[in-house]
């Protein structure tokens, strides 16, 4: 009777175990997502410009020739 106690004492402190650790997981991956951060309004203003696409196309190219270089 005792190596069955034993036994179940175990399977439940490892089951414990691995739902703390998956747990703390699936918080630490939520928490990235809290990382991005939220746009000032200043930036949704910016990025609804008609131009900002070809700022945008501009620093692409001008990254890209920086890398070629």
């Amino acid at each position: 009777m005792s190596k069955t106690l034993i036994i179940t004492l175990a399977t439940i402190v490892l089951v414990l175990l691995a739902s703390a650790a998956a747990f703390f997981t699936l918080a630490a991956f939520a928490g990235e997502h809290g990382r991005c951060g939220r746009p000032s309004p200043a930036e949704l203003r910016q990025a609804a410009d008609k131009a900002y696409g070809a700022k945008l196309e501009k620093l692409a190219r001008c990254e890209q020739q920086g890398v070629s270089r």
